[in-house]
């Protein structure tokens, strides 16, 4: 299919040697569709470049410098697949973005790596949207492309990490979605259907999906080649059609959104210590132990974020309650369940609510001590039969919904938000309150409303808050310290709710990637970056076996397949609380950072004195971590208590 844009010379030189090598790599086996030409859509999105925060106004909007802004690095990844699958069934792609003027750079560079048409969805009517403003708009710019076999977002945005815009398209569509899809090509085992065969990252496992389109799919990071062109290559900003509210249709639009920013401030650093730089390593790591072993770090059970006074789960209160907040916890009970519940208790204590545990119901006598009230226990917990049972329940919607900010969570919660039309706060750190204000001489009968603190590039949290009746809110549940258990055993009531099998998806084999929840239960971990190459791990091993660490990684490193995903920390990945966190070869990103606010005690290593880790550390050592490791697991296991055996 020809292009359907004038280009430049370097332009057309770039998509002849772009198409030469098939988008999405070249050793990429060729497939057979039989008689398909697929339609396909991607969702690009224009953000701060990677590893800049981004600077807030007061309404929470970013100031957006042209020279500092790119296609979010997930998208890529969504605008290869949507182009290599036009390609190779003789289709048609087409890129779409919102955003303000400066993000049609975004669909101009998509345009060059071969996409067949481009649209911006700008309108200053839709200035403050939240997600799910931006995804009505995105939707109803979908609809004017007529019928659309597949459409392509990328697993989540580097700025704000809400991973909802997928979930809430495919709800407002009406069709599957599935993510974050790690491998995606035809299966013929069905002949005459239109069906792909997906492979799903999940949290600590992997599954291999069967789904019929059309169907919205998440991309995740190592899906493909990213879709990267020069900006030589880039056609000139008139080949993008500009989309307004006028083309949309009835709104209602930005200023109707159901959630706002209402204050933003900056993340107090509550690190940067010491950082030793002598060129006598041995005296580096001595001096850097000290620390350590005054912190207690060095101790199990020793100073860490959740010491002191850890608050206990408020006990259930007696009698029928005025609201109802549900706590969607699924078929994984574990410590990130432990400290969602005890979230939902304290926040029902305050309004006079119930909590209802969405549920195994085997586990009823365990979720009571967490902080359930109640059980509801679902018949299978596929989070788009489940979310769609839940809409048909006549006892809900809820006053709140509090749910984990993993991808099923993060599935069910943005498709309730889009069913129910409601607030949705995404990947929360910190939860309050907004109490009904008095207005006109009365008091407004208003429910309070939930105040979402959620990291906002890393350098700032912003404050949202809802203005629904019923507010969604997914927790980073690593940034919450699980609190103490309720101690009586007292049954609590089991309800039951039934959910049909998901039409056009089906799932055929899962296996287990890794212990997803070994970060959750560690209390020391070793973070490796780029700087360790994987054939070093070994090198690693003494440090872990003296320590009881666990390993974890940036991004980088799980891009690279060097450490499965599971293993991954940060704003894109997962939060986690350890009372010794040693980095090594680590630069310090902000985006890995915001993973490990809750660590009791940073220790970077790292051979650049100016590397950016070192202003998030408690202590540092500055050399080449190849020396410093084995100098520093001995001088650890000088401090380390002894068992009686060993004192004897």
């Amino acid at each position: 299919m020809g292009r359907r844009h004038p280009s430049t010379a370097a332009g057309r030189a770039f998509r002849s040697r772009h198409l030469r090598r098939r988008p999405g790599g070249g050793d990429r086996p060729v497939v057979t569709y039989h008689t398909w030409a697929l339609r396909t859509v991607a969702l690009a999105k224009q953000v701060p470049r990677e590893d800049l925060a981004g600077d807030l106004d007061a309404n929470g909007r970013l100031h957006r410098n042209p020279v500092d802004q790119e296609m979010n690095p997930f998208c890529r990844r969504a605008v290869a697949q949507a182009v290599r699958f036009a390609q190779d069934t003789g289709g048609h792609s087409t890129v779409i973005t919102m955003g303000p003027p400066s993000a049609t750079d975004v669909v101009r560079e998509a345009l060059a790596w071969g996409a067949d048409r481009g649209l911006h969805v700008c309108d200053p009517a839709l200035a403050g949207a939240d997600c799910l403003v931006t995804a009505r708009a995105l939707a109803a710019a979908i609809r004017l492309q007529g019928a659309v076999d597949l459409i392509a977002v990328g697993r989540n945005s580097v700025d704000g990490d809400t991973a909802a815009i997928g979930p809430m398209i495919a709800q407002l569509l009406g069709i599957p979605f599935v993510g974050p899809v790690l491998f995606v090509g035809p299966h013929h085992g069905m002949p005459g259907a239109r069906t792909l065969q997906v492979r799903l990252q999940l949290d600590g496992a992997v599954e291999d999906i069967r789904i019929t389109l059309p169907a919205v799919i998440a991309v995740a990071e190592r899906s493909c080649t990213p879709a990267k062109a020069p900006r030589e290559a880039w056609p000139e900003p008139e080949q993008v059609r500009v989309l307004t509210t006028r083309d949309l249709g009835k709104g209602p639009w930005g200023a109707a959104s159901p959630t706002r920013v209402r204050a933003v401030r900056t993340a107090a650093s509550t690190r940067g210590g010491a950082v030793f730089d002598h060129h006598d390593t041995a005296r580096n790591v001595a001096e850097a132990v000290r620390i350590l072993d005054d912190r207690g770090a060095l101790q199990p059970g020793g100073t860490h974020a959740d010491s002191g006074a850890t608050p206990a789960v408020p006990r259930a209160a007696a009698g029928p309650q005025r609201y109802t907040l549900l706590a969607a916890v699924g078929d994984n009970t574990g410590p990130g369940s432990r400290a969602l519940l005890g979230e939902a208790a304290a926040l029902a204590e305050r309004v006079g609510a119930q909590v209802v545990a969405l549920a195994p119901a085997e586990h009823a006598r365990q979720l009571a001590r967490w902080g359930a009230d109640e059980v509801l226990a679902a018949s299978r917990y596929d989070a788009g039969p489940l979310a769609a049972a839940l809409a048909r329940n006549p006892g809900l919607p809820p006053w709140a919904v509090l749910g984990p900010a993993s991808p099923w969570g993060r599935e069910l919660l943005a498709r309730l938000a889009a069913t129910w039309n409601a607030g949705l706060l995404s990947d929360v750190v910190e939860l309050g309150l907004r109490e009904p204000q008095p207005g006109n001489g009365t008091t407004s009968q208003s429910a309070p409303r939930i105040i979402g603190g959620k990291p906002c590039g890393t350098r700032h949290i912003a404050e949202i808050d809802t203005r629904s009746d019923t507010q969604i809110v997914t927790l980073r549940t690593g940034c919450f310290a699980p609190r103490r258990p309720r101690t009586d055993g007292t049954p609590i009531p089991v309800s039951s709710i039934s959910v049909t099998q998901q039409t056009g998806v089906e799932r055929l084999t899962r296996s287990t990637e890794d212990d997803y929840d070994a970060l959750d239960r560690a209390e020391v971990v070793i973070g490796v970056g780029r700087g360790v190459e994987p054939t070093d791990y070994g090198r690693l091993n003494p440090l872990q076996v003296a320590l009881g660490a666990e390993l974890a990684a940036t991004r980088r490193v799980t891009d690279a397949t060097w450490l499965p995903h599971a293993r991954q920390v940060g704003v894109t990945a997962r939060t986690i609380a350890p009372r010794l966190y040693i980095a090594t070869g680590i630069s310090g990103s902000p985006l890995h950072m915001a993973g490990l606010g809750r660590a009791g005690t940073i220790l970077a290593i790292n051979i650049d004195p100016t590397a950016e880790i070192f202003a998030h550390s408690d202590a540092g050592i500055v050399g080449d971590w190849r020396e410093v490791l084995p100098l520093l697991t001995e001088e650890i296991a000088q401090h380390l208590p002894r068992s009686p055996e060993k004192r004897q």
